[in-house]
This record gives C-alpha cells, sequence and structure tokens, in this order.
C-alpha cells in the first residue's frame, strides 16, 4: 500500500486525539483499550481525518435538529389524534350533563369548533386580539360532566410536553368529592334525586312558571340561552332522571325567580303557597325554591366541583335575591371565584369553543362583572371588579341568530335580546364613576359633574337610536318598551346623585344661573322618574313588570319624591308648590296600592305622607295675610329641616333599597308611634 494512502487514517481514535493520550487499537468495529477503559461510549470511539471532523459534528447537528423536528411533529398528530377523539365528547360534557343515553343527540350543539373565531366576523370583532389557545390554560372534564380550569404554568404537561405519561396527573374524576374525608367540601350524605325532583311544581305550573322567566326576567337579565335550556327542559320532561344535579338547581332558580312576577290573577301562587295573600305565597314559594336550589348544588359538592350550569344558577340566584333587598356579599364573591376555576376569565375562543358555550360563558362573566358592581356600590366600596380580563362583551344578538353553524352574523340595528343588558352595563360603569367621588370622601368640581351628565345624555341618545330610530314606541315588543323606561329611570336616578352637591349647597363659587339650572335638572329627573314610575305601575300591557316596579322602581320613585319635597321646600318653591304637589299625591296613592306586596312602598308611605303634611301646613301659614311680611323666616326653619334631612341620608343610602337606615328619619318625625312603623 502507497505511503500516502497509509496516511488518510489516523493512527488515533478522536477521544483519545483530543486528550493526547496513547491509543491502543482494537481490530474494528469494536472500541480502542484507552476508551474501553475510560468508559467512553463506542459511538464516541471513531477515527477521522481533521477535514472530516466539522463534516461530522455538522452532521451530528443536523440530525439533532432532525430529531427535534420529529417530536413536535409526534406531539402534533398527539395534539390533533386527541382534538379528534376526545374534545367533542369532552367539549359536549362542558354543558350538557344529562344521562349518557342522551347524549348522541345533542353532540352537534355543544361540540368545539376550533375554527369559529375565523368564520364568524361578529363574534371575533367583539373580542381582543386573542393568542394560541395552549400558551393559557385547558379546561378539563370529568367523566360526570365537571368542568376545571387549569393554568399552562401549572401543569405537568407543560414539562413532560403533553406526554401521555402525564395524563394521570392532568385528568380528574368528579366522583372523588364522594369521600367523606374532603369535608366541608363534601358531605357522606347520601342525596335523593327522587326527592329534589319532587320538590318541583307539578308539570303545568312548572310549565307556567317557566315560561314566565323566559318572558320577563330572560329579557332583563340574558343570561342562559333559550334554545339550550328549552331543549334541555324538554329531554327532562321526557325522563326527569336524566339532568345532572347542577342543572336542577338552575331549574328550582329560575322557579323561584318566576313566581315573584306570577300574575295575581292567576290561581297558581294560591295553589302552591296555600296562604291567604299572594304576597305571603310570592315570599314562602320563592325561599322554598332557593333552598332546594341550593340543596342541588351542595348534593353536587358545588365548592369543589362545577361547571356552566352550576355558574348560571349562582348568578340568576344572586341576581333573584337582590331584587328583593337581600344580601349576597359572600355568595357573590364565592361565584366570582368558581367562574375563574371555570375559566370565564379568560375569552371562551382562546379555548376553541363553540358559538353558544362562548357566548353563555361571556355573558355569565358579564352578568357576574355587573352584579359585582351594583353589590360593590351599596356597600360603599370603590374598588372595582376584582380582576380585569380581555373577555369580550356577549354579541348583541338574539338567541335565534346564535347558533353553532359556521355562517357570518350581521348585527341587528333592532333591539335584541342582549340589547338592554349591554346598555345597563355602560351606565353601570357611570354610577361607578360616581361612587368613587361619593365614598372617596372628594368634593367634586362642577367640570366634572357636567362631564358625567354629558356621558348619561350620551346614552340616552343611544338608546333613543337603537329603540326608536325604526319604529314607534307603540309598534316595539312590550318588554323593548319595558327596558327603554328602565334605562331611562336609572339615568334619572344617576342624575339626582350627581347633582345632589349642588342641590344642598355643598358645593361653593357656583353662580347663580348654575345652582338654578342643577336644580331644575333634579327637578325634571325627579318628575320624569316619577312619570315612569307611574307608567310601569298603571299600565295594563305592564303588568308582568309589576315585581320590577314594586321593588327597585318603587325605591328610584321614593328617592324623586323626597327630592321634590326637599325643593319644594326652599324659599323659590311656591311657585311651583301646586304642580308638583300634585305629582307627589299620586306618588303616595301608588305606594299605598303597593304596599302589600312592597317592602319599600310599605315604608315609604308614612315617611312621605308626613313630609307632604309638614309642607302643606307649612304652606298654609306662609299664605296667610299676617306672614307675608316673614314669609322668608318660615321658610328659613323648614329649609333647615329638610337641609338636615338630606345631610344625614347621605347618597349611599340612594343606591338601594338594602343600604336604607330607616332610622335615620327618626330625628325628624320625633314620635313613637312612627318610629314603630318604620321599624317594621
Amino acid at each position: 500500500m502507497p505511503f500516502s494512502m497509509k496516511r488518510r487514517m489516523p493512527i488515533n481514535c478522536e477521544p483519545c486525539r483530543s486528550r493526547k493520550i496513547r491509543c491502543a487499537r482494537n481490530p474494528p468495529p469494536g472500541p480502542c483499550e484507552t476508551c474501553v477503559r475510560r468508559g467512553v461510549p463506542p459511538s464516541e470511539c471513531v477515527y477521522l481525518r481533521r477535514g472530516a471532523q466539522t463534516r461530522a459534528l455538522s452532521e451530528q447537528n443536523t440530525a439533532q435538529v432532525s430529531n427535534d423536528e420529529l417530536l413536535v411533529r409526534i406531539q402534533t398528530l398527539e395534539n390533533l389524534l386527541r382534538d379528534n377523539n376526545d374534545v367533542p365528547s369532552n367539549a359536549h360534557a362542558l354543558q350538557d350533563c344529562f344521562a349518557p343515553t342522551t347524549l348522541g343527540m345533542n353532540v352537534r350543539r355543544y361540540q368545539s369548533h376550533s375554527s369559529d373565531s375565523t368564520t364568524v366576523p361578529a363574534l371575533s370583532s367583539l373580542s381582543p386580539s386573542l393568542s394560541t389557545p395552549a400558551l393559557i390554560g385547558t379546561l378539563h372534564i370529568s367523566a360526570t360532566g365537571h368542568v376545571r380550569y387549569q393554568p399552562r404554568a401549572s401543569q405537568w404537561s407543560s414539562i413532560l410536553d403533553e406526554s401521555p405519561l402525564a395524563a394521570h396527573v392532568k385528568d380528574f374524576d368528579g366522583s372523588s368529592c364522594d369521600d367523606p374525608s374532603r369535608f366541608p367540601f363534601c358531605s357522606s350524605t347520601k342525596v335523593d334525586r327522587q326527592q329534589l325532583i319532587a320538590a318541583l311544581p307539578p308539570i303545568r305550573q312548572c310549565n307556567e312558571l317557566k315560561d314566565v322567566f323566559l318572558e320577563v326576567f330572560s329579557p332583563l337579565f340574558h343570561i342562559i340561552h333559550e334554545p339550550t335550556f328549552l331543549a334541555d327542559y324538554t329531554r327532562f320532561q321526557d325522563d326527569p332522571e336524566s339532568p345532572c344535579l347542577s342543572w336542577l338547581a338552575l331549574l328550582f332558580v329560575i322557579m323561584s325567580i318566576a313566581v315573584t312576577a306570577a300574575d295575581d290573577k292567576s290561581p297558581l301562587l294560591r295553589d302552591l303557597g296555600r296562604k291567604p295573600t299572594n304576597s305571603q305565597n310570592i315570599a314562602i314559594l320563592s325561599a322554598r325554591y332557593r333552598q332546594e336550589a341550593m340543596a342541588c348544588l351542595e348534593a353536587d359538592h358545588y365548592l369543589w366541583r362545577h361547571n356552566v350550569y352550576t355558574l348560571q344558577a349562582l348568578i340568576l340566584l344572586i341576581y333573584g335575591i337582590n331584587h328583593t333587598h337581600g344580601k349576597t356579599w359572600a355568595l357573590l364573591g364565592l361565584t366570582h371565584n368558581i367562574a375563574m376555576a371555570l375559566g370565564c376569565h379568560i375569552d371562551p375562543q382562546r379555548f376553541g369553543l363553540g358559538l353558544v358555550q362562548s357566548e353563555e360563558r361571556r355573558r355569565c362573566w358579564a352578568g357576574l362583572k355587573m352584579l359585582y358592581t351594583m353589590q360593590n356600590t351599596t356597600m360603599g366600596v370603590i374598588d372595582r371588579f376584582p380582576i380585569n380580563y380581555d373577555v369580550g362583551l356577549p354579541a348583541d344578538l338574539n338567541d335565534s341568530d346564535l347558533t353553532e353553524a359556521i355562517v357570518p352574523i350581521t348585527l341587528s340595528t333592532a333591539p335584541t335580546q342582549m340589547t338592554y343588558m349591554l346598555f345597563k352595563f355602560r351606565t353601570y360603569d357611570i354610577c361607578s364613576k360616581i361612587c368613587d367621588v361619593i365614598f372617596g370622601h372628594q368634593t367634586p368640581t362642577y367640570e366634572w359633574i357636567m362631564g358625567l351628565e354629558q356621558d348619561i345624555f350620551v346614552q340616552q341618545d343611544k338608546w333613543n337610536a337603537r329603540y326608536l330610530s325604526d319604529c314607534e314606541s307603540s309598534d316595539m315588543p312590550v318588554h323593548h318598551t319595558v327596558h327603554l323606561n328602565i334605562l331611562y329611570g336609572y339615568s334619572h336616578q344617576l342624575m339626582l346623585l350627581l347633582h345632589r352637591p349642588i342641590l344642598i349647597n355643598a358645593l361653593s363659587g357656583l353662580t347663580v344661573e348654575q345652582i338654578n339650572d342643577s336644580r331644575n335638572r333634579c327637578i325634571d329627573s325627579a318628575r320624569g322618574l316619577l312619570q315612569i314610575y307611574r307608567t310601569l305601575g298603571q299600565t295594563a300591557q305592564f303588568a308582568p313588570f309589576l315585581w320590577y316596579t314594586r321593588g327597585l322602581g318603587s325605591f328610584h320613585a321614593f328617592h324623586a319624591a323626597v327630592v321634590l319635597v326637599f325643593v319644594l321646600s326652599t324659599p323659590d318653591g311656591d311657585r311651583r308648590f301646586h304642580e308638583i304637589s300634585a305629582e307627589l299625591k299620586n306618588t303616595l296613592n301608588m305606594f299605598d296600592g303597593m304596599a302589600e306586596y312592597s317592602t319599600v312602598a310599605a315604608k315609604a308611605v308614612p315617611l312621605l305622607r308626613y313630609l307632604m303634611t309638614s309642607l302643606s301646613a307649612e304652606h298654609r301659614t306662609l299664605q296667610t295675610p299676617t306672614n307675608l311680611d316673614c314669609e322668608q323666616t318660615g321658610h328659613d326653619g323648614q329649609v333647615s329641616q329638610m337641609e338636615a334631612l338630606m345631610a344625614r341620608l347621605q347618597p349611599q343610602e340612594w343606591l338601594s333599597p338594602s343600604t336604607v337606615t330607616w332610622g335615620e328619619w327618626d330625628f325628624l318625625l320625633g314620635n313613637n308611634s312612627f318610629h314603630q312603623v318604620i321599624a317594621t
């Protein structure tokens, strides 16, 4: 062999050459004795020329890159298989927790469509720019249909790269709550499902109350998707054993809310409650069905496991309690945490859920924020909603237009089932701004007041454009007419709160013209509010909404009446005395007629009657010839009395019936008999 050919094969292997040690070569393919002694892997004991070394390292890196790409491809294939085999059933379980025998007929309705965000521009436009779902976390569904949101950072899968080895870590079994050792989240008491179902009204009454809820309450606080609920309700009627306990809780909550709007002429209340008066039956039935709803949730271990039905039931439960002036602060905090446990603080588009499921989650989150704002302001808390995420607002669509079909959706110019709730959502933002100053003990500026007044006017213009642009008020559906009246009534309430500092002379440095303009604004808003109160309370077609007029409507009307009494007691109030006092008498008569059903009206009757009697007596005294020269002196006494009342009744007292301290009126009235009346 020529000398040049012998030199082409190196004498030392690469590990020995790099360490500059003797290489005792063995016959191929075995490694050299030095590498065997040093424990070098046989694959590294190679003999390369110097020119081939660089090429070998490059090939090694290329092989490594190819391996990484291969791992990525394998992981992608695993994800695709998981999506194709597991996601449809899991996505169905996100909502549908009826008996397994009925699952097949509803898979399409709940099936996840990962491409929805790109094919339905109407929904995409309402959501912020969204990132890849895998970057935020996943929704895990148990065999029982309960859902848990697991952030990406807390998953073993983020470390194990979605390895099947981690499957037992990320799966959870909802039935594990049956273990009594998990107290206080679980109970060892066995649930009698038959007993819970038997507590529902009979079928005819249950159907009637269901219809009342969908016609009266659902348009005002549109949380559920009605076609979905009706389909579930039909399945329940066909097979009462089929629903999960959380859906049964939702049905009980709907019953508890609907009884408050039942027709007084219907025998339904008397048949179910069996008390002598409808007001007694409403109170008993509402409380009974709420208790049964909580029994269902407790039986489902809702503190430990939950689904969207659980959240819908709790949100509507709080809504119903608020309208009967109950306390819900603790329950609201619990519901907020359950919503986060379900991942509702993440826009559902990130999870690739279907349109119906996505909108139900957005509605729950928006409704929860509304309830939190309402309760927050009445508690005197300045903080806004505790956690602000990029969850899009619900789509302004009718339920009939919201389907799983992948078709473009055009937003309607006419009001939809969601329009009122979205408008109310924005008015609560204005209320929060007012409360930030009120509860912060800040002195507002005149410019600040005028700025928020303009915000209210802007919202009113939007209401008119949406509700009145295409049709006359008489042509609108009844519930849309009620919505417009309630929105205007609430704006008048905000206007009274906003101008209160000027009305009671709490701001200095204002011109006479500014003070008069603000006072006239309060008079107009108070009279407008009383007119809405009479319209909703005395018009036959609005009778199904008397529950609102008897509750929050009566409270706002009482606020307006007190403001008008205060205005009439001022030195320039005589010019409008007869005109305004006639409106106050009509309002007093309405309070008297609603006292049986309305706690607010019952307490407002003696208060308003006393104020009007005192005001009339003072007015007659001032009109006598002997007192014309000392008119101002007489008014000074009355003004100081009313100003003291307005000062003691702080503005936060007028945010909710549950926040009014009725005992603050004692110093004005000063007799024990009246104190006994308002203390009951």
